[in-house]
C-alpha cells in the first residue's frame, strides 16, 4: 500500500479537539487519571472508536480497547496505543498522539477498504502518568500481570480516593479479560527530549529504555517559632533538604548529558510561615543508559545525604525504590520501522527512551516497538509542549505502514 497515508488534517483536528477537555489558560491540559476530565475524554474517545466501527471494551483497571477484527479467526491482536491522562499541568501531545494516531490508522485502512489477517486493537492505558495515583504505567502493568489488580485498585490519591472508587465513579470498572495473548505492540510518542530536533531527524526508532531510579527522602528536625527561635537552637529539616536537593541537582549535572538526576516533589509539615517544620519529604529521580552509571549516581546521592546529616544533626532517611531496569524493544520491529521510514523519505535516528512509557511494560509481554517524533525544544509535561503537524503526520504514516505490515503478514499458524 505505497500511496496510503493518514488524513493529517483530521488527526491534527482530533488532537486539538481532545485538548479542549481539561484545557488550561496557556493551551495545555489538566486531565489527571480517572477525574471527571479524564472521564469526558474517555467518552469522546469511545465515541470515535464506535464511529470507526471498532468493538469497544473496558477491563477491570479501566483500560479502553477498540478492536478491528481480522480476517483469520483466532489470531492474537496487534496492539497500538498510549494514554490520554495528563500531568497537572500537562500538554496536548504526550500519550494522546499514540492513541489518536492509532485510531487514524484504523480509519485510513477503513477508507481504503483494506483488511488485515490479524485484528488490530487501539488501546488507551489507565494512569500512565502516575500523577494522581502511584505507580505510573498502572494500566499496562496490571494488564500484563506485572502489578496485582487488587494492589492497583487499593492505591489512593492524596485526598484518599482509591483507584477502585474512582473507576466506579466514572463508570470505567470493566470486565474485559486481561493477560490475554497479544501479537505485538506499537506506540507513537513525542520524544520528550531534543535529540531528534538537534540532529535534524524526523523519526526516532526507539530501541529500548534507559535505567530509571526513584527514592523518597525524609528529613526530620524539630518544630520551633520561625522568628523567635535562636539560630543556634534551630534544627530545620527544610534547610538540610535544600542542601541535599542542590547536591542532587549538581550530581545530575556532573552526569550530563547521558545521565540526569533531580527533585520534583517536596512536602513539609506543618507548612506555615511562622513555624519551623519538623518533617520534610521529597522525591528524586534519575536516569542513565548504563547500570554502573546509575549505581554511581545512587552512591553519590547517598554519600551527600550522610554528609549533610552528620554536619547538621538532621536525621535523613533515604528509601530507594528498586531501579526500573533498562529494557530492549524487538530488534525485528525496529528494522521494520526503520525501513518504512526510509521508504517514505524520512531520516531516522536510533535512540533509547529516557522516560517511562507503557511500551516498557509491554516489552516483556510481546514484541514491542516505539516510534518517536520531535517535540519543540524537547519540552513536555508542560503547557508549552508542542509538535508540528507534519511531524505528527510523518510518525502516523510510519505507524500506519508498520501496523499493516505486522497485522497482514502470513500467520504463524
Amino acid at each position: 500500500m505505497p500511496d496510503l497515508a493518514v488524513d493529517e488534517e483530521r488527526l491534527w483536528s482530533d488532537i486539538m479537539t481532545l485538548a479542549q477537555i481539561g484545557v488550561l489558560p496557556d493551551g495545555g491540559c489538566d486531565r489527571l487519571a480517572l477525574t471527571e476530565a479524564d472521564a469526558a475524554a474517555r467518552s469522546l474517545l469511545r465515541y470515535w472508536f464506535q464511529q470507526a466501527g471498532l468493538n469497544v471494551s473496558v477491563d477491570p483497571i479501566g483500560n479502553v480497547f477498540g478492536r478491528r477484527e481480522g480476517t483469520q479467526p483466532g489470531l492474537p491482536p496487534v496492539f497500538v496505543g498510549s494514554h490520554i491522562d495528563t500531568q497537572s499541568p500537562g500538554g496536548k501531545f504526550d500519550g494522546v498522539l499514540g492513541v489518536l494516531a492509532g485510531l487514524e490508522c484504523i480509519r485510513t485502512l477503513n477508507r481504503a477498504g483494506i483488511k488485515t489477517r490479524y485484528p488490530i486493537e487501539v488501546v488507551n492505558w489507565t494512569n500512565e502518568e502516575g500523577a494522581r495515583f502511584a505507580p505510573g504505567l498502572m494500566g499496562s502493568a496490571v494488564f500484563t500481570g506485572q502489578l496485582d489488580l487488587a494492589a492497583a485498585h487499593a492505591s489512593k490519591d492524596p485526598s484518599g480516593v482509591s483507584v477502585a472508587e474512582a473507576l466506579t465513579r466514572i463508570r470505567h470498572l470493566g470486565d474485559a479479560p486481561m493477560q490475554r495473548p497479544v501479537d505485538s505492540y506499537f506506540e507513537l510518542h513525542i520524544e520528550q527530549g531534543d535529540r531528534l530536533q538537534q540532529a535534524g531527524h524526523r523519526i526516532g526508532v526507539v530501541i529500548g529504555s534507559e535505567f530509571n531510579c526513584f527514592a523518597d527522602i525524609t528529613c526530620i528536625g524539630e518544630n520551633g517559632h520561625a522568628q523567635a527561635t535562636p539560630m543556634a537552637q534551630r534544627r530545620n529539616p527544610l534547610a538540610a533538604a535544600a542542601e541535599l536537593i542542590t547536591a542532587i541537582e549538581a550530581i545530575g549535572h556532573r552526569n550530563a548529558p547521558v545521565g540526569s538526576a533531580g527533585v520534583a516533589s517536596l512536602r513539609l509539615w506543618p507548612n506555615n510561615r511562622i513555624n519551623i517544620p519538623h518533617r520534610v519529604v521529597f522525591t528524586y529521580s534519575g536516569t542513565h543508559p548504563e547500570r554502573a552509571g546509575m549505581a554511581s549516581m545512587r552512591h553519590e546521592i547517598g554519600e551527600a545525604a550522610a554528609a549533610i546529616a552528620r554536619r547538621t544533626g538532621i536525621r535523613i532517611d533515604v528509601e530507594a525504590s528498586p531501579d526500573r531496569e533498562a529494557i530492549d524493544f524487538d530488534p525485528a520491529l525496529a528494522v521494520l520501522v526503520e525501513e518504512i521510514a526510509t521508504q517514505q523519505g524520512f531520516s531516522t535516528m536510533r535512540l533509547r527512551s529516557r522516560a517511562g512509557h507503557d511500551a516498557i511494560r509491554m516489552a516483556p509481554y510481546c514484541p514491542t516497538q516505539m516510534i518517536f517524533v520531535p517535540c519543540k525544544d524537547g519540552i513536555s509535561h508542560s503547557e508549552f509542549e508542542d509538535c508540528r503537524s507534519d511531524d505528527v503526520a510523518a510518525g502516523a504514516n510510519v505507524l500506519l505502514h508498520a501496523l499493516h505490515a505486522r497485522a497482514n503478514r502470513a500467520s504463524d499458524r
